[in-house]
């Protein structure tokens, strides 16, 4: 029977396994197993009171350490997520200095494949290898091959001195953490923070070396301002969490880990901690639960009707054990829903420009990104819901001894559900899932600064002068070694060389990848603060791609590749590997126009290209590891070349389009008896050739076409005709004339004299 409970809960099945391990109990006694059988199934079926219940009883009947939690954790955070997934989207947009995983100003800034940019440290300690912004997997990315990026480095030593200062304390601060000597870290991260008052990565780094101390309320008070600063930071709540637990107060530590996994459910760590804080509330639960149960039986009804008013689904905590929680999905919801709106409000409100305040020693002094005063912070604390996550000024578990560990009795049962019981009040309205409080409405309209104030004497547009184009920035793109360019600037560099044009580092990986994602951090700082600079720049950019997208409408200059014939409607592959015609095709692709022009020259100056041509329509482009291409094309239009010109270094030409001269209704039965006795004799020709050279024209051009009756009317006649012209065994010259010929029937003339040429020198051999 425990087999089938197994399977079922193996199988997603809870509720079914559930009632087997109910009725396995009820025929063989309750043992440690079958209890925490049963609890597992319970609590990720939702039946959270049972699933307590039975946790308890397996604690007191047998040795069930933290680990044996796992499927009660899992079932809390699911619950507490399920409602709060669809908010979160908002939480991962990037911004200009700030990192995305730990909310703090760049350390070490380097740039990813897909554009988002991280500290370093963050990188490597991220074992998923996915970009937090945009998801994009980055499994094979040699962070130690990859530079750091060298503009923004530059940017925030210029721009934020102290905060630059405060990093490389905070770095030294680390490695003594690291050695375990915490007195010293403490600090430097004391000195730290003395420059950066409001940097949350050193208060949080701070309360973890006060954690590991014992000097827990030390801890507890850095972690709540790491909260009050960045409310979208799961850390924060996990370095809460932590302190909390040192000082026994484990039911705030539950709360504190869910509202960390909420945010964040790949903390491993957080549910470590969460399985012991569980682990240690359940085992403090009376032996004789019935009793006790018996002895408030009274009170049961407004304690359920708390619960009913607390939380809208099947997360009923139960009575007994979790009394100290029943708002706990509330928490969680309130928890996000802060971190969303202030993520909401960072994201959207623009910096503003403003004056540097000046220290008696002449130097500038600048506040951290994201800063937020102390006033700001405690006016918040006043106007927030005592119910609403970490602003409370004293929690309602806090609000019992610390000192000792707690039993779960009637009256702390009662206590603890009226102060987990919301209150309206005149000062703080209830909070809900569903609503928001007027303190968030608050935050969302105040429009505080959320950037730095940048003073107009370090902002300097040469700092985002491309060193290649010398022009402000466009589509920045950021190489493996560190360094900034435009992006189609570094495109032209890597025609000629894959080495970067700065360091001279190689750029093959790079050039092999096709990277053509823009660094979204650099572009964004240069839209705040150079809005009219990057206009500009934009308008000359898309006149460019306009004049680019114009080629080949009417009489217009036209790129011109000068290499071989090409004909109407006929595939032509071609190779690219010259550095002008990679350019060229490029150019093509991102204007959009997708085609160009190719003429055959007949001398060795290859600016003396042919007077006619064919047009190349590009159907797909395939990239080798090193640049060259393979450019899948297919002829179009004919034209004449007017005037012969330069660009880019490749050559170009204003054309006249050509096409094929009006039939006249008495010319058309001719044509059309013509058309067929040519096509019958070029296929006779054809069908007797030997098999090998047979097979050759087929694999490069294809299988000889059908007749094409209705060609009257069509620009370029049968497009049999074209087949078979690049077939026969002509001089180039001859081709190229019949390319010109605007006349059907001369064109067809033409190929019959040449199939009776052929057919005659044949029949001599």
């Amino acid at each position: 029977m425990v087999e089938l409970a197994r399977q079922a809960f193996n199988t997603n099945n809870f509720d079914l396994a559930v009632e087997i391990y109910e009725r396995a109990i009820k025929e063989n006694g309750p043992s440690p197993d079958l209890l925490l059988g049963l609890a597992d199934s319970s609590a990720r079926s939702g039946h959270f009171k049972k699933a307590f219940d039975a946790y308890s009883s397996a604690i007191r009947s047998g040795n069930i350490r933290p680990e044996n939690l796992k499927h009660l954790v899992t079932a809390l955070i699911e619950a507490v997520r399920q409602e709060n997934t669809g908010n979160l989207a908002i939480m991962i947009k990037s911004c200009m200095f700030t990192c995305s995983s730990c909310r703090g100003l760049f350390n070490e800034p380097v740039t990813i494949p897909c554009g988002h940019t991280f500290c370093r440290k963050c990188l490597e300690k991220d074992i998923t290898k996915i970009c937090k912004n945009c998801g994009t997997a980055h499994y094979f990315v040699n962070l130690s091959s990859t530079k750091t990026n060298v503009l923004l480095t530059r940017l925030i030593e210029k721009w934020f001195p102290n905060e630059f200062k405060a990093s490389r304390l905070k770095a030294d601060g680390n490695l003594y953490f690291g050695r375990r000597d915490f007195e010293k870290a403490i600090e430097l991260y004391s000195l730290a923070l003395d420059l950066a008052p409001s940097d949350h990565l050193l208060l949080s780094n701070r309360s973890h070396a006060f954690a590991s101390l014992d000097r827990f309320k030390e801890g507890l008070e850095d972690a709540e301002r790491v909260i009050m600063l960045r409310p979208d930071w799961p850390k924060g709540y996990f370095r809460k969490g932590c302190s909390l637990y040192g000082l026994g107060q484990y039911e705030d530590t539950v709360v504190s880990f869910l509202q960390c996994l909420a945010l964040d459910p790949s903390v491993v760590t957080a549910k470590s901690y969460l399985s012991k804080a569980l682990h240690r509330i359940l085992s403090t639960v009376p032996d004789d639960v019935k009793a006790a149960t018996f002895s408030y039986r009274d009170k049961c009804q407004s304690v359920s009707e708390t619960i009913l008013e607390n939380f809208s689904s099947s997360l009923l905590l139960p009575d007994v054990s979790m009394s100290t929680l029943i708002q706990l999905k509330g928490i969680i919801n309130d928890t996000v829903e802060n971190a969303t709106s202030f993520t909401q409000g960072n994201v959207e409100i623009k910096p503003e420009f403003g004056q540097i305040e000046t220290l008696p020693d002449t130097e500038y002094h600048s506040e951290v990104l994201y800063q937020r005063s102390v006033e700001q912070i405690k006016m918040e604390a006043r106007t927030k819901c005592h119910s609403a996550p970490n602003s409370r000024p004293e929690s309602p578990v806090a609000a019992q001894s610390s000192e000792k560990p707690r039993s779960l009795s009637i009256p702390n049962l009662e206590e603890g559900c009226r102060k987990r019981a919301r209150q309206v009040s005149s000062e703080c309205y209830p909070l809900s899932p569903t609503k928001e409080s007027p303190q968030k409405f608050q935050r969302s309209d105040s429009k505080a600064p959320v950037a730095m104030d940048i003073s107009e004497d370090v902002l300097n547009r040469d700092d985002f002068e491309c060193s290649l184009c010398y022009r402000l920035m466009y589509d920045p793109v950021t190489t493996p070694c560190g360094h900034s360019f435009c992006r189609q600037c570094l495109d032209r560099c890597l025609d000629h060389a894959s080495l970067c044009p700065l360091c001279k580092s190689s750029l093959v990986e790079y050039l092999a990848e096709r990277r053509q994602a823009k660094t979204d951090c650099i572009e964004m700082i240069i839209k705040t603060y150079f809005p009219q600079e990057y206009e500009e720049r934009k308008k000359l950019h898309e006149e460019e791609m306009t004049e680019l997208a114009k080629m080949g409408i009417d009489s217009r200059e036209i790129p011109i590749f000068v290499c071989a014939l090409a004909y109407p409607g006929i595939p032509c592959p071609l190779h690219i590997f010259e550095p002008r015609y990679r350019l060229m095709v490029r150019q093509c692709m991102e204007s959009g126009t997708r085609q160009f022009g190719m003429c055959i020259c007949f001398s060795d100056d290859e600016d003396n290209f042919a007077e006619y041509g064919c047009m190349l329509e590009i159907r797909e482009v395939q990239y080798f590891a090193d640049g060259r291409s393979l450019v899948d094309c297919v002829g179009g239009r004919r034209f004449k070349v007017i005037s012969k010109g330069k660009r880019d270094g490749y050559n170009v030409a204003k054309v006249e389009f050509l096409h094929d001269a009006p039939v006249t209704q008495d010319q058309a039965s001719e044509l059309l008896t013509l058309n067929e006795r040519v096509y019958q004799e070029s296929r006779e020709w054809f069908e007797g050739l030997p098999d090998l050279q047979r097979e050759n024209i087929v694999r490069h051009f294809g299988q000889f076409p059908a007749l094409d009756s209705d060609f009257l009317g069509k620009p370029n006649g049968a497009a049999w005709s074209w087949w078979l012209l690049p077939v026969l065994p002509l001089d180039p010259r001859i081709q190229s004339t019949m390319l010109a010929m605007t006349s059907y029937r001369e064109r067809l003339e033409g190929l019959r004299r040449v199939i009776d040429y052929v057919r005659r020198n044949r029949s001599r051999q």
